[in-house]
């Protein structure tokens, strides 16, 4: 019977970490932004979302947690147009960790 329950814990603990609920669409954005903002911070002509449309594009549930797109412009851009923007794609783990 101890072993039935704990394969059952089992399963549920494994279930829940496939699918983490708990990284919300609103968690995985705040993780990206303050992350690529903490890397950018000291660079005074750097990258960043101080652009037309620019920031967190999408989020989608994947497995394990959360794929969110951003765009982006870097350096002193000549216009604010599309063609200097750039985009990049970034995986919010279900411990929190982005990559």
């Amino acid at each position: 019977m101890k072993k039935i329950m704990l394969s059952v814990v089992l399963v549920f603990i494994v279930a829940g970490i496939i699918f983490a609920p708990w990284v919300t669409v609103s968690f995985a954005e705040n993780r990206v932004t303050n992350k690529f903002d903490g890397q950018r911070k000291t660079v005074s002509d750097g990258c960043g979302f101080n652009c037309k449309d620019c920031g967190v594009k999408t989020t989608e549930k994947v497995l394990f947690g959360r794929k969110v797109v951003i765009e982006y412009a870097c350096g002193l851009l000549p216009s604010d147009s599309l063609e200097y923007h750039q985009k990049k794609e970034l995986f919010v783990s279900f411990i929190g960790t982005v990559h």
